[in-house]
């Protein structure tokens, strides 16, 4: 496997990382269009906007960080490119499984209008 390619894909794990701490810094104020946690459930009120912004945002800092240990300890148990495709395929799965996590969080939580729903 060609280096640069190594190293490329060894960087998305810490790049996710870097991603989910200016996310957390810079968290968007309204829901906008550019960026966030953008699906209609999120979209429906302010406060349904923020509640999936800071839950997304926490799911993508553990993906980030399981990514990053993954591909560590892949890199020395398998050759390259068996290691470089199970951390990134493991990655890909694990942020499809936080869309998952998160549209069930909102839904238990907001109505269709995007109103807490009293416990």
């Amino acid at each position: 496997m060609n280096t640069a390619v190594l190293i490329s894909n060894l960087v998305i794990g810490p790049l996710l990382l870097v991603f989910a701490l200016l996310f957390k810094a810079f968290p968007p104020k309204k829901i906008n269009w550019l960026y966030g946690y953008r699906t209609p459930r999120s979209m429906k009120s302010q406060e349904s906007w923020n509640a999936a912004n800071k839950y997304a945002n926490d799911l993508m800092m553990y993906v980030a960080i399981i990514t990053i240990i993954s591909q560590i300890i892949l890199y020395f148990i398998f050759p390259r490119e068996i290691a470089v495709l199970t951390s990134c395929g493991l990655m890909c799965i694990l942020l499809v499984l936080s869309l998952i996590v998160v549209e069930k969080f909102l839904k238990e939580n907001f109505d269709q209008e995007g109103k807490r729903k009293s416990p």
